[in-house]
């Protein structure tokens, strides 16, 4: 029969088993990077889980959503980039480059007037963001 202490230590290494892979040093950003440095290797299925990984440390954080469009868009899957797009621009409505992403899905959708919406968002907000970036060079 286990001694106390054997089964003391045998619970403290089961809890520990339990806790210690829900603990990260991770934030939210430092997924969605690590999401980035999937693509540039190719490797898809891993960004889609740090880009999920983003996602779930902080739903409230756009760039999750936006990699985890891209992915979709890469895989065809275009009622899932246009979701994951869509929830983007809802907790970022000035995210332009989702704004891009969006049209670029709709277009594929073959959702003309859509896409063609989102191009002029897109267009219009990054005059107004180059010209607050110019306005800013200057002022240096």
């Amino acid at each position: 029969m286990p001694s106390v202490r054997t089964l003391s230590t045998l619970c403290l290494l089961s809890a520990l088993a339990l806790i210690l892979p829900q603990c990260s040093d991770k934030n939210s950003d430092d997924y969605y990077k690590e999401g980035l440095s999937h693509i540039e290797s190719q490797d898809y299925e891993g960004a889609e889980q740090a880009f999920q990984n983003a996602i779930d440390k902080n739903p409230k954080n756009p760039n999750g959503y936006y990699g985890l469009g891209g992915i979709h868009n890469y895989r065809k899957k275009y009622d899932l980039a246009e979701k994951a797009f869509q929830t983007a621009l809802r907790l970022d409505p000035t995210f332009v480059d989702a704004h891009y992403s969006l049209g670029y899905t709709f277009e594929q959708m073959g959702q003309k007037k859509k896409a063609d919406r989102e191009y002029a968002i897109y267009r219009r907000l990054k005059k107004k963001m180059d010209q607050f970036m110019k306005e800013e060079a200057e002022t240096r």
